[in-house]
């Protein structure tokens, strides 16, 4: 039963949250219909989490995508042997200096067909596969269904993103606007919160299909015909408790912290030079009080809030819930997208969900994503 009651929570808490958050001007993005593009803001999985991504293909016939995961995770400096997710997993050995691998890989689907893999374990290719037997639990399903193509395992410990590009059987990028991804991260104690990828809708009559892939924007040197894809969002908003706020599933003793999972739209997977963003937040308390704070997110970014600020605790903002505001500071290179894990704890209870993040406006500037050329 306190599985049950987990789950419950979890879901209280995304249903309330959704109820707080203001109606907001639509972006170019997308969580709910089939696209172009799939950005997975966050990949998890070291001793204590795995994350279960699916791809779906919405098409009547055979789609193609190239994916590519980046992994921020790191290495002590002083003790290189040693992997770390921020300077506190160093002690004395640090700082910890992320090592930016990417490893990209193919998917091919059938009509109407998803798939799904844990991003621990990868997906192999077998015609052998048994048939998902749910009783047994989610791992047993891993092979379960028509195998899309190898896909890699993630290194261990791997924090950071994945994204899947539509392309066709050349490797060339296609808008088709036929792919939708969801991922569930999951705890080593069988908790689990999920949110759906973020996408980008392509333009069938300008992308010329070149491996400069052009997001919204009025256009640049590189983008001879404009925009490929719709553009990323000029604003990030949500509605969150305050840091450390008590909970009011859990009561006066408990407390909510929040963290944000940004990755910059832009990328160049053939140089595999990072993508830095300074990103601006401006927090509006239930009172209209303003308050503002700013951190710089290189090529991913995974903050609790109160880590970029103390602003974002319950005691400077005089308020348990607020509203904040993300957005690229003026001249940035990027647009960003992201999700949002909220933590409910009392003791050794806890309950926590993930969730999407609504947008507003859409980039001036155009995003470029570079990949490799194809074989």
């Amino acid at each position: 039963m306190a599985g049950v009651r987990r789950v419950i929570r979890c879901a209280g808490i995304t249903l309330m949250l959704g109820a707080l958050s203001s109606a907001v001007a639509m972006a170019g993005t997308t969580t709910e219909r089939p696209s172009s593009i799939l950005i997975f803001p966050k990949i998890i999985y070291d001793a204590n989490h795995d994350t279960f991504i699916q791809v779906s293909n919405t098409n009547n016939s055979m789609v193609h995508a190239h994916c590519f995961y980046v992994n921020a995770a790191g290495i002590c400096r002083l003790r290189p042997s040693e992997a770390c997710r921020t300077d506190d997993d160093c002690s004395l050995n640090g700082p910890c200096d992320p090592q930016w691998q990417e490893v990209d890989f193919d998917i091919w689907l059938t009509k109407q067909q998803p798939t799904h893999w844990a991003a621990g374990f990868g997906r192999f290719t077998s015609p052998l596969d048994p048939a998902c037997d749910r009783n047994k639990g989610v791992y047993d399903c891993d092979g379960a269904g028509i195998d899309p193509g190898r896909i890699p395992p993630v290194g261990d410990p791997f924090y950071g993103e994945l994204k899947c590009i539509e392309v066709d059987a050349s490797g060339a990028p296609l808008s088709g606007n036929h792919l939708k991804g969801e991922v569930t991260i999951v705890t080593a104690a069988g908790d689990a919160s999920k949110y759906n990828a973020i996408g980008l809708l392509g333009e069938p009559v300008t992308n010329d299909g070149n491996t400069v892939l052009c997001l919204g924007g009025e256009g640049r040197d590189e983008c001879p015909s404009g925009a490929e894809y719709e553009g990323c969002a000029e604003t990030l908003i949500v509605d969150h408790f305050a840091e450390r706020a008590d909970s009011p599933f859990f009561g006066p003793t408990s407390q909510v912290r929040t963290e944000v999972t940004l990755v910059p739209c832009a990328e160049d997977f053939e140089t595999q030079v990072p993508t830095k963003v300074v990103v601006q937040f401006e927090i509006t308390n239930e009172f209209e009080q303003p308050f503002s704070t700013s951190t710089t997110v290189d090529c991913w970014g995974n903050f609790l809030l109160d880590d970029i600020n103390l602003i974002f605790d319950v005691s400077r903002l005089g308020a348990r819930v607020v509203q904040t505001r993300m957005r690229p500071a003026r001249g940035a290179k990027s647009g960003i997208v992201g999700v949002i894990e909220e933590y409910h704890t009392l003791g050794d209870l806890g309950a926590h969900a993930a969730f999407n993040l609504h947008e507003q406006g859409e980039r001036a500037s155009t995003d470029l994503i570079v990949i490799p050329e194809g074989p």
